[in-house]
């Protein structure tokens, strides 16, 4: 398989929405499979007993190897085009998930995790910088919103295939579906009939140039990764000691619902408001949530937790967008991708940091349930900066604020794409991925 470098002139590039449905099906596959292993991954360490610190370890290494995928994305795709780049990324993932039921290290683990962690990276890229040059301006809202609702489908989908793949501990079948998805993902990327473009430029911007543009954005984004990286790693051990691998299914899927039934109806409110306020009760919401888990969560009916941690994921894994659109409010036309790459690095910084201290905290308290008081404590004292914030410096005026569009942590250019539009009727894009 290769990629053609250059096309004659005056040959046809295909259709290129047609290549878009092959993309957000790739995407989708690939979501499948990253939520059935953020259930099976913690489950499968529990039963090898690894101690809380050690599950940590594994998750933060798979939020360094996505910062450094992130990174060195570009160049690979400069280099050697985004369907090879994707083919080859997909491969070192899948090769690298089998590898996870070969071995009970612990450091093999963390090792095998890292280079999965590079290599979606990698494919997000591709994917998404091709999809973000096919869609038309005039269409590019309403494919990215389909778009963030296949893939979080994909996520909410996919632990419960789990149930189906026999969820006892030590069970190859989950780890042989979630491979099984990462390679499927390729066959959608391959058949796309048009040439995919040149990979976008993406500079970065200094943490503390982003930090003086928008304060509660990059406060967000350091939040978010450090809370969601731990939960999200880490929750479904509780679940399962409550009612095992379907309940943890569930328990996860909860989140990533509450998600789904809020962040675009969030995301439209913020652009008739301060999006700070929005982005304050986006966090302070799950906060309550938190505690109430960590300090009663195991008095209550397991039906109960999970509706809980359906409300946690409803403002959790929200508000990043929010700080995504915020940030695009803030920052000249001409350094947007450079704002929206430099908060996708801040965010990632808070994953790999988040579930090493989660990890941490349930090993020495010796209850999961931990968790939740690190959700709750940092989610506190973001609200009251957030909501200082806007005393400090005045709302965005509508008229000149972006469009908001529903926002996934995993690439540059998907940001860049879902920040591309305009509040207004003009649909000419803020910034060209």
């Amino acid at each position: 398989m290769s990629d053609p470098v250059s096309l004659p002139s005056g040959t046809p590039r295909g259709n290129p929405m047609r290549d878009v449905a092959s993309l957000i099906g790739g995407q989708t596959l690939l979501q499948i499979a990253g939520g059935l292993l953020s259930v099976w991954l913690p489950l499968q360490m529990q039963a090898l007993q690894f101690t809380g610190s050690q599950i940590g370890l594994v998750a933060s290494a798979y939020g360094l190897g996505f910062l450094a995928g992130a990174w060195f994305a570009p160049i690979m795709l400069r280099t050697i085009g985004a369907i090879r780049s994707y083919a080859a990324a997909a491969s070192i993932a899948c090769v690298t998930t089998l590898l996870l039921y070969a071995s009970d290290s612990a450091w093999a683990w963390a090792i095998s995790r890292l280079l999965a962690g590079a290599a979606i990276a990698v494919m997000f890229a591709a994917a998404e910088g091709w999809m973000a040059s096919a869609i038309p301006n005039a269409r590019r809202g309403d494919v990215t919103g389909f778009y963030m609702l296949c893939t979080k489908l994909g996520l909410v989908s996919g632990p419960f295939i789990i149930g189906f793949t026999h969820p006892e501990p030590n069970a190859p079948g989950p780890i042989m579906a979630a491979a099984a998805f990462l390679a499927l993902s390729l066959v959608p990327i391959s058949i796309a009939d048009t040439t995919p473009p040149p990979p976008a430029t993406v500079l970065r911007m200094l943490p503390s140039r982003l930090f003086r543009l928008a304060p509660a954005a990059f406060v967000a984004a350091v939040g978010s990764g450090l809370v969601n990286g731990a939960v999200l790693s880490l929750a479904p051990l509780y679940a399962s000691e409550r009612g095992g691998p379907q309940a943890a299914a569930t328990f996860q899927a909860a989140a990533w619902i509450g998600s789904l039934l809020v962040q675009w109806h969030a995301g439209r409110l913020s652009d008739r408001m301060d999006r700070r306020i929005v982005l304050a009760t986006l966090i302070g919401v799950p906060a309550i949530a938190a505690f109430v888990l960590a300090t009663i969560g195991a008095e209550l009916s397991l039906t109960l937790n999970t509706i809980l941690f359906g409300i946690w994921g409803a403002g959790a894994l929200s508000y990043y967008g929010i700080a995504v659109a915020h940030l695009g409010d803030r920052t000249p036309r001409a350094e947007l991708p450079a704002a929206s790459s430099g908060l996708l690095f801040v965010w990632a910084a808070g994953t790999i940091i988040g579930p090493a201290i989660g990890g941490l905290l349930v090993e020495v308290t010796g209850s999961a349930l931990s968790i939740f008081w690190q959700a709750g404590v940092v989610s506190a004292i973001m609200v009251p900066w957030v909501l200082w914030r806007t005393a400090r410096r005045p709302a965005v005026p509508r008229e000149d604020k972006v469009g908001f569009g529903p926002v996934q942590t995993n690439s540059v250019l998907g940001q860049i794409l879902a920040m591309g539009r305009k509040s207004s009727d003009d649909e000419e894009p803020h910034a060209k991925p």
